[in-house]
């Protein structure tokens, strides 16, 4: 899913999935990710993990469970 009319569209590259823009894991403070600490704030600028679709679905579904976002995470970091 994509909203094209997004003022920050494209930030991370073609094909992603935006269902998460907003991420249930900031700030995860995980390097792996692509974040990284910046001007003493993190930063997922290089972080796509939960912006490709076969991830975001999963993560939603997850969470329309009921499953609490520190569970969903720690089965993303498998991802990592």
């Amino acid at each position: 899913m994509q909203r094209l009319n997004c003022e920050n569209f494209p930030c991370h590259f073609p094909g992603q999935d935006c269902s998460l823009c907003f991420c249930p894991f900031y700030p995860c403070r995980d390097p792996r990710t692509g974040g990284q600490e910046k001007d003493g704030s993190w930063s997922c600028k290089s972080c796509i993990i939960v912006h490709r679709p076969d991830v975001a679905e999963q993560i939603l579904y997850a969470l329309m469970k009921g499953e609490t976002t520190s569970l969903v995470w720690k089965r993303l970091e498998e991802l990592l």
